[in-house]
């Protein structure tokens, strides 16, 4: 969450493919009882990813 307090992506100021690699992996971690809750940074970084062109939610 620390990362992503002064940037929108995770490396560059555009998104990368190091975004679109960890993507589903943070995506998925209610399934494994993980709460992002406290890491508003990486909520607000997860809409983002949510609204690029292409984006094909989960199943």
């Amino acid at each position: 969450d620390n990362h992503l307090s002064d940037r929108e992506w995770l490396e560059l100021g555009h998104p990368t493919i190091a975004d679109i690699a960890c993507f589903p992996y943070v995506s998925l971690s209610p399934d494994a009882k993980i709460s992002l809750d406290a890491y508003p940074n990486v909520m607000s970084w997860m809409e983002r990813i949510k609204q690029l062109s292409g984006y094909i939610a989960i199943a």
